[in-house]
């Protein structure tokens, strides 16, 4: 199983991202665009790991997230991670001590449950699209884009599992946490 603790967001923002996406996809010439129904925001990216330590990965979240009250966050600005003459695109999330808290209890709480630490850090960010190649600079298109930000609440973290169905990836939910 492939798994990663995540963010999910409510309709009005999801199509903030959506209208976000088209507008790359409109000034690009091929990339592999996120579906609408794997629109998130991680947290922590586990990877792969065994059914039995699903059990693991809840107690985690559930210590993590104990006392742990729902916060608002600012979603909106691209960027991008070059990949030589491809990129993967996002949106931005403005900088958050809420969430980098958030991150750092589930991080000590995964690391009691014995999971390794995240390597990578946390770098919050809503994939738009990988492997995208664009029509115009990337300096263009993020003026087409725009700054405009959405402002969300975050009321509950999710472990999610990836799945491959054909060519398509899944993200389904497999547990729930709740903030106070």
């Amino acid at each position: 199983m492939r798994l990663f603790i995540a963010i999910n967001f409510d309709d009005d923002v999801k199509k903030h991202i959506i209208k976000q996406r088209e507008t790359v996809k409109k000034f690009s010439r091929s990339g592999n665009f996120t579906n609408d129904d794997n629109i998130h925001l991680t947290i922590r990216f586990i990877g792969e790991a065994d059914e039995e330590d699903i059990e693991y990965i809840c107690e985690a979240m559930r210590e993590a997230c104990s006392n742990f009250r729902s916060f608002k966050i600012n979603i909106g600005g691209l960027g991008f991670f070059p990949r030589g003459d491809k990129s993967i695109v996002w949106t931005g999330v403005e900088k958050s001590k809420a969430i980098e808290a958030l991150y750092m209890r589930l991080e000590r709480s995964l690391g009691k449950q014995g999971f390794g630490r995240n390597r990578q850090g946390l770098s919050p960010h809503i994939t738009l699209g990988r492997e995208v190649v664009l029509r115009k600079s990337y300096d263009s298109v993020k003026e087409e884009v725009g700054e405009d930000k959405v402002e969300f609440n975050v009321e509950s973290v999710v472990l999610m599992e990836s799945v491959r169905k054909g060519p398509k990836l899944i993200y389904r939910p497999i547990y729930v946490q709740k903030l106070k």
